[in-house]
């Protein structure tokens, strides 16, 4: 296996630790906002949702095997139309990176760092990024695999939730109506989000074109089941009136929680929680680092790393001072989600069904 590709097991492990970060903490809150205690129904009907746009990206590299997403719209819209194309993207991924940046400096500033200025944490996030952004996908799979096995001890942590659970929290289930269980999967939906890495990782696994779509789809189920697992933990260890309170219901169920060892489990979870925000941060920027090497025409995507991150420093650095500004920040990636996840992918496929003498995969 050469240095520029990756195993089937590591490409699960990659989109495993890009999907896992920053929605960990507010997603039953989020949820519950609009489908109350049935937001685990609208995590599941994410699941499926998810399952399917998965299918239609994983039919883009399919039609055009061999081709990062970056060369895929060159190639279906020209030079030109594909460099406008890449541009968005690039940027798309940038604003995500500083989206993943912002909301770690807030739960850090919130739970340990309160006097702590903005700019040294993010200044730490972005080190570490640009560390490992910098190496080739071999590498950043490798990573990604060793530190998975952390993932085990973030569901023990969770586990303590069940000891002082009361299901009749969750009674009646589908109160809420179909209605609000549907809007509500929308907010799942996103917090899914990792699962489109398969466009720019898909030419460096080695193995069957269905084979990486099987271990992308295995992904979105071990989280699917992963975030139904967390919902449901904080449904049933606050009433229907506590979770309204607490923005953050998994770190207020884990400071409640004792333990004989362990004084304050919450920042042990908070620990481990960073290293999947890194994860995700260090996909994002490597992303967005290879959109800028297709359009520049460079032979790799090591000199623009730095240029992404400072990017990203910047945006986060003025989004961390207020509240409003995050919010104003996250309410506008929604939007971009949308278009640069769901909607253009699957004009880009369709685009190569109509278009004669597009090379199919042989595999």
């Amino acid at each position: 296996m050469n240095k520029n590709s990756i195993s089937a097991s590591q490409l699960f492990f990659t989109i495993l630790q890009t999907q896992i970060g920053i929605g960990i903490l507010g997603l039953p809150y989020n949820l519950f906002k609009t489908a109350h205690t049935d937001g685990w129904i609208s995590m599941l009907i994410s699941g499926c949702i998810i399952q399917v746009i998965t299918l239609f990206h994983w039919g883009l590299t399919h039609r055009l095997p061999g081709l990062t997403l970056y060369q895929m719209t060159s190639k279906l819209l020209g030079k030109w139309g594909g460099n406008f194309l890449n541009i968005g993207y690039v940027f798309y991924y940038i604003i995500v990176s500083s989206v993943i940046t912002v909301l770690y400096v807030n739960v850090l500033k919130r739970w340990l760092y309160h006097l702590t200025p903005a700019y040294v944490l993010v200044f730490l996030l972005v080190v570490i990024a640009l560390y490992f952004a910098k190496e080739n996908v071999r590498n950043i799979g490798r990573f990604f695999t060793i530190v998975s096995v952390f993932l085990i001890i973030l569901v023990l942590l969770i586990s303590n939730a069940y000891k002082e659970a009361d299901v009749r929290y969750l009674f009646p289930i589908g109160h809420s109506g179909i209605q609000n269980i549907l809007l509500a999967s929308k907010e799942g939906s996103i917090s899914m989000l990792g699962f489109e890495a398969i466009l720019i990782l898909a030419p460096f696994v080695k193995a069957k074109s269905t084979m990486t779509l099987k271990m992308v789809m295995l992904s979105n189920c071990i989280v699917t089941v992963l975030y139904v697992y967390i919902i449901i933990a904080c449904y049933l260890f606050f009433s229907p009136d506590e979770i309204l309170i607490v923005p953050e219901p998994v770190l207020y169920i884990l400071k409640a929680t004792q333990n004989s060892v362990i004084e304050r489990i919450d920042l042990v979870f908070i620990t481990f929680w960073i290293i999947s925000v890194i994860t995700s941060l260090i996909m994002y920027v490597y992303i967005s680092s290879v959109g800028m090497q297709e359009i520049f025409k460079k032979k790799t995507h090591r000199p623009f790393v730095p240029i992404v991150l400072i990017f990203v420093t910047g945006l986060s650095i003025y989004f961390s001072k207020t509240d409003n500004l995050v919010a104003a920040l996250s309410q506008a990636t929604n939007y971009l989600i949308y278009v640069f996840i769901f909607c253009i992918p699957i004009c880009l496929l369709i685009l190569s069904w109509i278009r004669k003498g597009t090379v199919k995969n042989e595999a």
